[in-house]
């Protein structure tokens, strides 16, 4: 959206088109359904930003200024105010306050910022952003696992933040794309750096605060592992896990949960009272169905099936303005089904595994048959920049796509520079290189538009951003965060809770279970594990997907499907964001 329509509603707006050149329904105009949008300074700065017409209620104080736009069950369940007489307080997302006060979510944030600053963000819990203001100092934080992202652009000497980077982007006056994103974005499928495509809406750090003109580094997230001879790191899981579930649970309100077969999805399965029913998405016959559905049956819960179509691949809109412009829209994997989640509360197992099993650490292999074998342990000496190569969906058969002026090197160079730059700037957070590959893990996620769509459609609970569980992770050795200890931990919660295992994982052993997966992919004749996902390729190449994303753009057609995907959500969410379609030969060397 140019300058001339910053200051404009979303009805003046001409309509979005979609990539197939016909109007876009209101709801595909870029913007979220539920929206934090805030400025440093009074309502007539906000005002004068974007009319308050578009909010649903507007917090003012005298540092800070938010408006508020949602449904109602986010304003009634993840939006909690407080508005005093020395200060306010907005809290959106999933807050506890402890047990020990009786105030609200809000109040008692506005209450501990007025005693110890910015020192008052160590002891919260929960999937949030806060924004909060005292005696005329206003700071903005997230969570833990930064899984509710706040954008942030500066204009005409104030600074705008938002939940919604398309509300934000409104503010960018003349707005050009970053180039180096935008490659960061094709080539790996993430951006680094805070970046997003364009060049002055940048993202609030991971564990920092927002103030009015700087940004201030907290110390939250910092690895300081403990261990002894006693130390039984499944028992001391096990607590945390039920005391995060018990916090979210039993409300009363209809609730679903979208569940594979994994450890995470038996998780919630086996402790969250109020689940009715679950989803899997899949084929009636694919084993990573069947067991899910064993898992449902055997907890008293309704199993549906999610049937895989070749909206698997929506590419739309109302579907990738949860991208943010920041990670592919790829891993919203129910996209196809979304009319089918009926319930108005939804449980997710997002980020358990990143942060209980280290899926981003390296384990010790050995090369033999032409594979990497795995033998037990972790890498003593890893190196970043080849693991993340593997566990990114790196694509680097090119030349760098984006043709600006902000990259000269090779996509190779672009990414070893974007991985080390990453790890070192960790500094004193991580005391090895194992610790900081895992806090890269953390802060890159390419699942959060997965959350980020459920959150903003549904009541959703995030169990992995619970304090407790961050701090678990964040106290155990590297050595000891892995589906060992994880299922040693489900098992003192629930005695039969693996009764029925993930068809990819028949044994506790992660060794095990890789060298019979291998075994069944190179056997001829003995069945693969498969995966619980369906196969892009193939769905992009039966439902036409080139001529309905790129009919004037052969030349793309000759990219890889994901790839294929990442462009048309380039083009797409910069159109949300600026109000201005592009084609691909305007952002792409093609040729």
């Amino acid at each position: 959206m140019t300058d001339a329509t910053a200051g404009t509603s979303p009805s003046d707006v001409e309509p979005t088109r979609s990539r197939t050149g016909t109007p876009a329904s209101p709801s595909d105009s870029g913007l979220m359904n539920d929206e934090l949008f805030g400025v440093f300074g009074d309502r007539e700065r906000l005002e004068a930003s974007r009319p308050t017409t578009e909010f649903d209620r507007v917090v003012a104080g005298e540092a800070v200024t938010i408006g508020l736009r949602g449904s109602e069950s986010r304003h009634r369940e993840r939006c909690h105010v407080y508005e005093g007489p020395d200060g306010c307080c907005v809290v959106w997302g999933e807050l506890f306050p402890p047990e020990s006060t009786d105030l609200g979510a809000a109040e008692w944030v506005c209450e501990r910022f007025a005693a110890v600053g910015t020192d008052a963000f160590d002891e919260l819990n929960g999937a949030y952003l806060v924004a909060v203001e005292h005696d005329g100092t206003a700071a903005i934080a997230p969570d833990l696992l930064r899984s509710v992202e706040c954008y942030v652009a500066d204009r005409d000497g104030y600074r705008a933040f938002g939940t919604d980077p398309v509300g934000v982007a409104r503010l960018v006056e003349d707005p050009s794309v970053d180039d180096r994103a935008l490659n960061q974005f094709v080539h790996f499928g993430v951006s680094f750096e805070n970046r997003t495509l364009l060049e002055r809406l940048r993202r609030l750090p991971f564990d920092a605060a927002l103030g009015e003109r700087s940004t201030t580094e907290l110390e939250r997230f910092v690895y300081r592992p403990r261990d002894g001879p006693q130390t039984d790191h499944a028992a001391d899981l096990a607590e945390r896990l039920e005391r995060a579930v018990a916090r979210r649970d039993g409300d009363g309100a209809p609730a679903g949960a979208l569940a594979s077969a994994g450890f995470d999805s038996r998780l919630l399965l086996a402790t969250v009272s109020d689940i009715d029913v679950s989803y899997t998405l899949g084929t009636p016959t694919a084993p990573e169905v069947r067991v899910a559905r064993e898992v449902a049956t055997q907890h008293g819960v309704d199993h549906e099936l999610l049937p895989v179509t070749d909206r698997y691949l929506d590419a739309d809109p109302d579907v990738v303005r949860y991208t943010g412009g920041i990670r592919e829209s790829l891993h919203i994997h129910h996209r196809g089904n979304r009319d089918a989640l009926t319930p108005p509360k939804m449980y997710h197992g997002l980020f358990l595994d990143t942060v209980l099993r280290d899926i981003y650490v390296p384990s010790r292999t050995i090369d033999g048959f032409g594979h990497s074998l795995p033998i037990g342990g972790l890498e003593s000496d890893p190196d970043p920049v080849d693991h993340y190569r593997t566990r990114l969906g790196f694509w680097g058969d090119a030349g760098p796509l984006a043709a600006g002026d902000d990259w000269d090197g090779s996509v190779e160079e672009l990414f070893e520079e974007s991985v080390t730059t990453a790890i070192e700037s960790y500094g004193q957070r991580c005391d090895s290189r194992l610790n900081a590959m895992a806090m890269l893990g953390i802060e890159l996620t390419p699942a959060l538009p997965f959350r980020t769509q459920i959150a903003d459609n549904h009541v959703e609970s995030l169990v992995a951003a619970d304090a407790e569980i961050v701090d678990w992770h964040l106290s155990t050795p590297p050595e000891d965060r892995n589906g060992e200890t994880f299922q040693r931990a489900l098992r003192r919660i629930d005695d039969d809770i693996l009764t029925h295992r993930p068809p990819d994982r028949p044994h506790e052993s992660y060794v095990l279970n890789q060298i019979e997966g291998f075994v069944r992919r190179t056997l001829p004749g003995v069945e693969a594990p498969g995966t619980p996902w369906p196969d892009r390729d193939e769905i992009y190449d039966a439902a036409g997907m080139d001529e309905r994303l790129f009919p004037d753009s052969p030349e793309v057609h000759r990219f890889p499907p994901r790839v294929k995907l990442r462009i048309n959500d380039a083009l797409v969410w910069l159109e949300c964001a600026t109000g201005t379609a592009r084609d691909p030969e305007s952002l792409f060397s093609l040729d």
